[in-house]
């Protein structure tokens, strides 16, 4: 701010010089012992009035001197030469008794002279407030129930736009409370000040959107920017954690509302907003594991919403998230869970389903998939329905020639050369490469004759390749186990 300076000095000297010259010229104006006086044309002097020269105004005091270097009823300022200021700015140290305000501070003389006072002025292009006594107001600002913040003592402009602060909501300041001006970087607390000077602030123990610059922005009660993970919307049915509320709004120096793939270091259990009631849901029994530091995938819809399980899904399609036509699953927190996952229907089945390696982008896998690893890090092949109601769940019975039980291969034991598994009912004999065995013959086990296929029936053979008993499910092998990373429960 441009106040006053060595300019106003030289302002007021060049008034004495001007009124000097023509008082001379001006019967009524005389000096009397080296003070200026007015007469008027009875030749009394003119007391506690104001009398014109040239271009300036000066004031008679009680005594009907010349008034120097003083406030004249607390409203106007006379210089150090007796000439009236205006459209001048005045500094008033703390205990000077005549001013308006005899605390001190900056005081704006308008163009009659009189002090700026109640409310709004454009001084130079910027926008200051004063107070009843004309006092700039500086820092903090309450008006009409709108916030405003006018920079420290010696500012006062109305601030527009972006502004970092050193700001603690635990001790929200007052009106003329000074925060300090921080950078980017700087870990304070970021506010936004429309064109008109006043804070995008919300309703008390609310929220408030706004769009800056094309990127949406929410604010608190205080006009804080929100950042981190933060309760502002409303819980969506079927979200058994309240993590429908949240959206992600970035670290100290962002604020701008996710969208899309994020990779998050900040799990919605560290968001510090208290109207986010964390809470762990019984029902899809798997425990929060995103406090350890560990990052994590999230994905928000253009709303900020996250992606998560709903506990109203009945399906593994109702229990995923398409995006961009791919489908992926997310927990009850929102995470997206890769690797191989046991989905807990409601009849009580489960059913696997795959989302890649760790490394991988999370994506449901369909159809046959090589080398996929287990919890226990066993190695398998695997095939995902392509499509329909269950696409993605683990394919149980034969497929291509193949048999698989909820999406694993099923094989012969290493050396057994041939087995019988049953799967929904149906027995089959399979070799050790998992290939269903249909042709109507015998077959040998370690060399020896053991078993005979014919039209669709499985009989128990002797080396003379007599048919001893048909193979029933009691002689069926145990089918393969399957260790999930997690199991989920519609």
């Amino acid at each position: 701010m441009r106040k006053m300076t060595k300019a106003v000095t030289f302002c007021a000297a060049a008034a004495l010089l001007t009124m000097g010259a023509s008082m001379t010229s001006y019967a009524a104006w005389q000096q009397e012992g080296g003070e200026w006086i007015y007469t008027d044309n009875s030749g009394s002097m003119v007391r506690d009035s104001w009398r014109q020269s040239g271009n300036y105004w000066f004031y008679l005091g009680y005594d009907g001197y010349m008034v120097r270097d003083q406030w004249i009823d607390d409203t106007y300022y006379v210089n150090e030469d007796g000439a009236r200021l205006t459209n001048q700015w005045v500094y008033v140290d703390e205990g000077t008794y005549d001013a308006p305000n005899s605390d001190g501070g900056w005081f704006y003389l308008e163009g009659d002279g009189q002090v700026a006072t109640d409310g709004w002025r454009t001084i130079n292009g910027q926008r200051y407030h004063f107070d009843s006594d004309g006092t700039m107001d500086y820092g903090w600002l309450n008006d009409e129930d709108e916030l405003y913040y006018l920079g420290d003592e010696n500012d006062g402009a109305m601030k527009t736009g972006w502004l970092c602060l050193d700001f603690d909501p635990d001790d929200v300041p007052d009106d003329g409370d000074v925060s300090m001006v921080l950078n980017y970087g700087d870990n304070g607390t970021w506010f936004y000040f429309q064109t008109n000077g006043q804070a995008v602030r919300a309703e008390e123990d609310d929220y408030v959107r706004r769009t800056i610059n094309g990127y949406r922005y929410y604010f608190d009660e205080n006009g804080a920017m929100v950042t981190g993970w933060a309760a502002v919307g409303d819980p969506e049915e079927g979200d058994a954690t309240g993590i429908s509320t949240l959206k992600y709004f970035g670290g100290a120096d962002e604020g701008q509302m996710a969208t899309g793939w994020r990779y998050l270091y900040d799990n919605p259990e560290d968001s510090e907003d208290d109207n986010y009631d964390f809470s762990f849901s019984v029902a899809t029994g798997s425990e929060w594991d995103g406090g350890d530091g560990d990052g994590a995938w999230y994905y928000f819809d253009n709303s900020g919403v996250p992606a998560y399980l709903n506990s109203n899904a009945t399906t593994l399609s109702e229990a995923t998230t398409s995006v961009n036509g791919q489908r992926y699953f997310f927990d009850q927190y929102g995470q997206m869970q890769s690797g191989l996952l046991g989905i807990g229907l409601p009849d009580g089945t489960i059913v696997s389903a795959y989302f890649g390696a760790d490394d991988s982008d999370g994506a449901m896998k369909r159809e046959r998939q090589t080398n996929v690893y287990d919890d226990d890090g066993e190695r398998g092949t695997y095939y995902f329905n392509g499509s329909g109601e269950n696409r993605g769940a683990g394919y149980s019975g034969d497929r291509n020639g193949y048999l698989y039980y909820n999406g694993k291969l099923v094989e012969a034991e290493e050396g057994e050369d041939f087995q019988v598994f049953e799967v929904d009912g149906q027995l089959y004999l399979v070799n050790e490469a998992g290939r269903i065995q249909d042709s109507n013959r015998t077959y040998r086990v370690n060399g020896e004759y053991y078993y005979e296929y014919d039209e669709g029936t499985i009989y128990r053979i002797n080396d003379d390749r007599e048919r001893l008993y048909e193979v029933t499910s009691a002689d069926a092998r145990r089918l393969p186990s399957i260790s999930y990373r997690d199991i989920y429960y519609l």
